[in-house]
Order: C-alpha cells, then sequence, then structure tokens
C-alpha cells in the first residue's frame, strides 16, 4: 500500500467516529507530541483521539524487521485527562487506552513508499536474515580418496613433508569461505577455495 491508502485509513476511522455521534473536540489538540498527526472527538462523556505516529522499529535483533514504522491508533483519553476552559486541554500519547491500532512498515523509503503490515515484514525481515546467514558463513566438506594425489603434491612442497606418502594423509577438507565486503567502495571481496589436507609430520632425512 502507498501513502495515500495510509491517509485513507485515517480519514476512515474519523469518519466512522462522526458517523456514530462524535464531534471533534478541539480543546485537547493544541500541541504535539511528535506525532504525524492527531484528531480528538468526543461524546460527551469521553474523549477519543484518532492518532498516526511514525517510529522506528529494532526488531531485526530477534530477525524480525528493522526500519521504519507507521502507526494508527485509536486511543480514549484517561480519566483524569485536564481540560480546562481555555483551550489548552492536553491528552498524553502515550497514556492513551486503545480500542484499535494497526502498524504498517515502510519497506521501501525511496521515492514515495510502499508500506505493509508489520507482520508480514517481520517474516519478510527473517528469510533476508536466514539468506544473509547461509551466503557469510564458511562451510567445509570434506573430500574423498580421488583428491589424494592432489593433495600429496601440495603436502610434499611444504616444509618438512618431502617425504609424506597417500596413507600418511589423514583428512582433506575444501572451504569455502564467506564473501568479505569492503564498505569503503561498497564491492564484495571473494576469496577463493581453499583446499586442506593433514597428515602427520614427516621429518626429512638428514634433517
Amino acid at each position: 500500500m502507498k501513502k495515500q491508502d495510509i491517509r485513507n485509513a485515517y480519514t476512515q476511522k474519523v469518519t466512522e467516529l462522526l458517523n456514530q455521534g462524535y464531534t471533534i473536540f478541539p480543546d485537547t489538540m493544541n500541541g504535539s507530541q511528535g506525532e504525524i498527526a492527531h484528531i480528538d472527538l468526543t461524546n460527551g462523556s469521553e474523549i477519543i483521539r484518532v492518532l498516526l505516529e511514525r517510529g522506528l522499529c529494532w526488531s531485526h535483533i530477534s530477525d524480525g524487521f528493522h526500519g521504519d514504522v507507521i502507526t494508527l491508533t485509536i486511543g480514549r483519553a484517561a480519566a483524569d485527562t485536564w481540560v480546562g476552559d481555555r483551550w489548552d486541554g492536553t491528552i498524553w500519547n502515550s497514556r492513551l487506552e486503545p480500542s484499535f491500532q494497526i502498524k504498517w512498515a515502510e519497506v521501501n523509503s525511496r521515492g514515495e513508499g510502499w508500506y505493509i503490515e508489520l507482520d508480514e515484514a517481520a517474516s519478510i525481515g527473517h528469510i533476508r536474515m536466514e539468506r544473509y546467514r547461509a551466503s557469510h558463513t564458511d562451510r567445509r566438506e570434506t573430500l574423498d580418496g580421488a583428491f589424494k594425489s592432489t593433495a600429496l603434491r601440495w603436502l610434499r612442497k611444504q616444509p618438512k613433508m618431502k617425504t609424506c606418502r597417500l596413507e600418511d594423509i589423514e583428512k582433506m577438507e575444501r572451504r569455502r569461505q564467506a564473501p568479505l565486503r569492503n564498505h569503503g567502495e561498497g564491492q564484495a571481496v571473494h576469496h577463493p577455495l581453499t583446499h586442506t589436507a593433514t597428515a602427520p609430520a614427516v621429518p626429512v632425512e638428514g634433517s
């Protein structure tokens, strides 16, 4: 959904209350607590605020969504809300008693932006995190005996390993290293495959 869809949802909630007989109550609408918008309405016995806020979600720590979230809340003002006779009453957003709330995550901050419900965004964030971990984890693969001859040639080039024999080779592995990212240039640097073979050290005659 786009920003206009959120505007429409906000307008719809205000309209629903007006249709129920509530009237706009400007007595408590002065000032701001950092929200996008708020409209207060009353039916004579209670004050209801329709509130639109923007905040930052940090749930990526648990593999969820990380980014901006738009929240639409309909809440009843606290019973002890002070309403004076000079149009300067205050309703604290943090003390609202919500009867309805929905959150949208901004999944594309470029241009006009695109929004989906937060639960769906958290699910997508979890999938992305799993893919990231899979692509940034070193993997080791055990090689079979067909690679022993190649490994033997490599081992014999190592210090004090010139007399190593095929039967001395205990294990062979191929290691696929995760790519390193050069943050300064924004380019990925890929490691070549690393092959390792282990064998007990065999002293060279005369050493």
